[in-house]
């Protein structure tokens, strides 16, 4: 029987929650995700006074619903970079990518997380051979920007790391790896409050107020039936930012839902003889299938789009379960332990961003690529916070759009899924012709 409900979340200890709400702070967080403890933890270990609150139970959001695939990428190639920032922005863009990675990398190892940490290189499988050639052609224009530890796998030697005959070759990373998501997020909210943040669950901040047009005069933000008075505010909510929170935000951020499966364990053997390389998997369709084995082996994930819209997890099952028998045939019929969904924030630039509007900073907008640079970005907002005069990072200047269409609800992206689908048959019509 397929539980509904994230696989990561089975035997899992609960979150503590914290004592004694303060009527006053130097610093309130809005929103208890990978974002807002990692900015947390640096603002605490810098003496700064923090509190963190979320709308959800802790541990409910997008933090522990992802993939869980640790990477650098973002979805926004050289050239595209190069076009519209210039060629020194799009050469920051793309180091800062690769600092992500390796911030949160050290960011586990050196505070111990347990969090089945595993560097096992993440393969970006081509779906026609053109995608091949301009995988090839990025390659080498990242060489010249940054030590990118990436090389191109030629069809002929795909078979080493999985066991498909979808794919005209890839593109390895040999420093990504993967995490258990929700693993990770305990151990950052137990660093957290080891570090001194107080962190509350279950408290939706209604409101925040300005107390004037100053410059450091600071706020009141108002939560359950409290007030609390603060310096700054970091608003961390990515794919759930609310209207009601932030109208300004809301019009950038767009709610995008994944949706991801897990086998019944059908052991280690049968799993590595599908993935023998062990690697995460990505693909270069427009569906953006990505799977990987669990921590234990014994299973595989997989996750891929069954709508640009809001769906329910049982709604989604049929999509994930052909697309599963598609990509491994032998895996047909196959019992599915856990199907779930969660929200992703996708901007329109496609580039993450930390901002600040009206005296209140945000950082989000990861599109889908949240596991590595959510920490270091919520990192990153601690240190502009601590420093509001020093620039920070490269994501400073990549700024958060809106259309004139977008209001806050995404009334539209029931049309886009019908584009896409549309777009998945012309993605197959492309690869049979090449075959």
């Amino acid at each position: 029987m397929t539980k509904f409900f994230p696989f990561w979340w089975e035997n899992q200890p609960n979150y503590s929650e914290s004592n004694g709400l303060t009527k006053n702070t130097d610093v309130v967080v809005v929103g208890a995700g990978f974002t807002g403890l990692s900015a947390a933890i640096t603002l605490a270990k810098s003496g700064v006074s923090v509190v963190v609150f979320d709308s959800e139970e802790l541990g409910n959001g997008a933090s522990t619903r992802n993939g869980g695939m640790l990477g650098s990428g973002h979805k926004v190639s050289p050239q595209q970079a190069e076009e519209k920032y210039g060629l020194d922005v799009a050469g920051q863009i793309h180091k800062e990518a690769n600092a992500s990675l390796a911030f949160t990398t050290n960011l586990i190892k050196e505070n111990n997380i347990d969090c089945d940490l595993q560097i096992c290189g993440r393969l970006r499988a081509s779906w026609i051979p053109q995608d091949q050639f301009s995988m090839s052609e990025n390659l080498k224009k990242l060489k010249t920007i940054d030590d990118f530890n990436s090389r191109m796998i030629d069809s002929s030697k795909m078979s080493e790391s999985i066991n498909t005959d979808l794919y005209f070759g890839g593109q390895y990373y040999e420093d990504h790896g993967s995490v258990q998501p929700r693993k990770f997020h305990y151990g950052l909210h137990q660093l957290a409050i080891n570090s001194g943040a107080k962190v509350f669950g279950n408290m939706p901040v209604k409101q925040i107020t300005q107390l004037s047009a100053d410059e450091g005069a600071g706020f009141i933000v108002s939560v359950a039936n409290e007030f609390i008075s603060c310096k700054d505010v970091l608003i961390a909510t990515n794919g759930y930012t609310r209207s009601s929170l932030s109208k300004y935000l809301s019009r950038r951020i767009l709610p995008v839902p994944s949706f991801i499966i897990t086998t019944d364990e059908i052991g280690a053997e049968r799993v590595n003889s599908l993935i023998p390389g062990g690697h995460c998997i990505v693909e270069t369709r427009k569906r953006y299938c990505y799977y990987r084995p669990t921590p234990c082996g014994k299973r595989i994930m997989i996750g891929t789009r069954a709508a640009m819209h809001s769906m329910s997890a049982e709604k989604a099952l049929p999509v994930l379960k052909k697309t599963l028998s598609e990509i491994f045939p032998e895996l047909d019929g196959v019992n599915i332990s856990h199907c779930w969904t969660g929200f992703t924030g996708f901007s329109f630039s496609m580039l993450p961003n930390l901002g600040c509007h009206d005296g209140i900073y945000s950082a989000m907008g990861y599109c889908g690529n949240g596991v590595a640079m959510a920490p270091y970005l919520g990192h990153m907002a601690a240190l502009k916070i601590l420093e509001p005069d020093k620039k920070v990072t490269v994501f400073e200047g990549t700024s958060l759009q809106t259309r004139p269409y977008y209001y806050g609800f995404p009334w539209f992206l029931p049309i886009v899924s019908v584009y896409f689908n549309v777009y998945d048959k012309f993605d197959n019509y492309r690869r049979r012709k090449n075959l």
